[in-house]
Formats: structure tokens, C-alpha cells, sequence
């Protein structure tokens, strides 16, 4: 199984935005074709990218997170009982070490990578669709059950990595982009820093989807999965480095919030 490789624009030194000058809500809008956004303080120094993994379907991939609901849909992955929006237990939903998240070098710093595959109807109204919180959490045991919507805490712990960190951020996703379910839509490369502690901890991944009808739609078609993949197939090397394309990056300032996208159009066998 091969996925092709996202490659990514060095970003080092690109933006001088002080905090200060950061409004409280931005996007990273990946409804282009190849698009990528961050490292910046909108995605709270993640990098997440528009992609095509395939194939992705069933028996391809081992997802950890599943999650499905007309409207607005979150939950998290956990072997303990489920909450929220989770389904399909055991098989499609469970805990995650963290040893088994594979780690990526890009442009000479390390990341976690995760890959996420969104299932909405094809129509030009309902294709779009947003991904509104993440929240990452390390536990040293598993079966975790209980996220409190008021403070962001799952079972007490507070989150390693929260993409509102710096704001009301949201990701806005484009299910057309790709030709069907189970062929994957965005990659997340999360800093490799803020996972301190040894990999036989437990990994938490909380997402919530569709809180901006008037923009990106709700979800209202098949389920959303979270995946990682094996070094024994999908990622080849331990710490592979993901080659840099010299584009210009497009800073765009959009009335209330910031809105920070590099885009890069490559061709795409369907």
C-alpha cells in the first residue's frame, strides 16, 4: 500500500505575526486541491494538509476513532464506554498507545502523524465540512470515558495539544475533493515535542465536526475516521523527511479572524 507523499512549503521565517496582532477566530481553509496550513500560531504550530491516501477503505487502514451524527458530531477514541458520538466498538474505536502513532520530519523538525477521512454527501451544498475542535491527551491508563465540554478535560487531563489554543480556530474540509469515502482527506502533523512522557502511554483524540452551517456545512452523511499508519507499511522508514516544494506561501488577513493558507496545485491521477 502506497500513499504518496504530501509535500510541504518551508515555512521557517515566513510569518512574523506577533500574538498580539492575532484576531480570535481564523481558518485553514483546505478546500483546495493539495493545500496545506501552518506552522503557525492559527493551528497552534501544527501542520495540516489536504491529501488522497489510497486505498483507505476497510481492510486497508486500522482506524482508532470513528464517529457519526446528522449536525454537529464529536467523541474521542477510548476502549471504555462511549459518551458521545462514537460508534463501532472495538474494531473502529478504541484506546491508542502512543508508541504506535508514527513520528515524520519535516523541514528538520519532528512531528506526529495523524490521518483523517470525512464522509459527506457530493452535492455542491453539502460537500463541505468542519472540522471545529482537537484536542490531543496523554494518559497513563486507558479506558478513559468522561470529556467535559466546559473545561476541554477528558477524565481531568488537560489536552497536549488543542487547536484552539490560540483562538476559535476551525479547519474547513472538502469532501469532493476526493472521489468517494474511504480514501482520506486531511493529514494532521502534530509537534513531536509536546508528546513528552514514554510511548507506552495512552493516546486521546477528541474531535468535534460540523459547527459552521453558514460556511462549511454539517455532517449529514457517513461517518468520520481517525487513522495512523504502520511503519511496517505505509510509512517505510521510522522518520522519513517529506520533501519541501520553494513556493511562495498567501497570508490573508479576513476581517474578525486570520485566515493562513499554502496552497500548492499538483495533478492527480483519479
Amino acid at each position: 500500500m502506497l500513499i504518496r507523499p504530501l509535500l510541504l512549503t518551508s515555512l521557517a521565517a515566513l510569518f512574523t505575526v506577533s500574538i498580539s496582532s492575532v484576531a480570535s477566530a481564523g481558518v485553514c481553509d483546505l478546500t483546495t486541491d493539495g493545500a496545506t496550513c501552518g506552522p503557525s500560531i492559527l493551528t497552534n504550530f501544527a501542520i495540516f494538509g489536504e491529501t488522497s491516501p489510497q486505498p483507505t477503505g476497510t481492510g486497508y487502514i486500522d482506524p482508532f476513532l470513528r464517529l457519526q451524527k446528522n449536525g454537529e458530531e464529536a467523541g474521542f477514541n477510548t476502549s471504555g464506554a462511549f459518551q458521545l458520538d462514537q460508534k463501532e466498538p472495538s474494531n473502529f474505536t478504541h484506546d491508542l498507545l502512543l508508541s504506535a502513532v508514527p513520528v515524520k520530519t519535516i523541514d528538520g523538525v519532528q512531528y506526529r502523524e495523524f490521518f483523517l477521512d470525512i464522509n459527506e454527501s457530493k452535492s455542491d451544498n453539502n460537500r463541505l465540512l468542519s472540522l471545529d475542535e482537537l484536542r490531543i491527551y496523554l494518559s497513563p491508563t486507558g479506558m478513559l470515558d468522561s470529556y467535559n465540554a466546559v473545561n476541554k478535560k477528558l477524565n481531568n487531563l488537560t489536552a497536549i495539544y488543542d487547536l484552539d489554543g490560540g483562538g476559535d480556530n476551525w479547519i474547513k474540509l472538502d469532501y469532493g475533493l476526493n472521489s468517494g469515502s474511504g480514501e482520506g482527506d486531511m493529514v494532521a502533523y502534530i509537534p513531536d515535542s509536546l508528546f513528552t512522557g514514554a510511548g507506552s502511554q495512552y493516546l486521546y483524540l477528541y474531535s468535534r465536526f460540523g459547527a459552521q452551517p453558514g460556511t462549511a456545512g454539517t455532517a449529514d452523511a457517513g461517518f468520520e475516521e481517525w487513522w495512523v499508519g504502520p511503519a511496517s507499511s505505509i510509512n517505510p522508514t521510522v522518520n522519513p523527511t517529506i520533501s519541501e516544494v520553494p513556493e511562495p506561501a498567501t497570508l490573508l488577513l479576513l476581517g474578525s479572524g486570520l485566515t493562513i493558507a499554502v496552497r500548492r496545485r499538483r495533478n492527480r491521477a483519479r
